[in-house]
């Protein structure tokens, strides 16, 4: 059985002729499951096409330490046990 994990993925995505740089922290089982909902949050979001993003394979890391994610949603899901959302500032 596997357990989730949580990633730090950034790239860049062009809208309108400039590059926007985008970073985020993802809980999935796998890399390609982390790579598949930030492309579907940011084509969802900033409504651009997939093709227009762009993630460097260098820039995936897993993060082991949950004190290293700055997301407050993320890093109570992947410290705690007790599953209660806390509110975002």
């Amino acid at each position: 059985m596997s357990s989730v994990k949580t990633y730090h993925i950034r790239g860049e995505f062009r809208k309108r002729k400039r590059k926007i740089p985008f970073g985020k922290y993802i809980r999935a089982l796998s890399v390609e499951e982390a790579l598949e909902e930030v492309y579907s949050l940011i084509g969802s979001k900033h409504k651009v096409k997939r093709n227009v993003i762009y993630i460097d394979p260098k820039d995936i890391k897993e993060i082991t330490n949950p004190e290293e994610i700055k997301d407050v949603v993320v890093k109570t899901f992947a410290s705690e046990d007790d599953l209660s959302i806390p509110k975002r500032k």
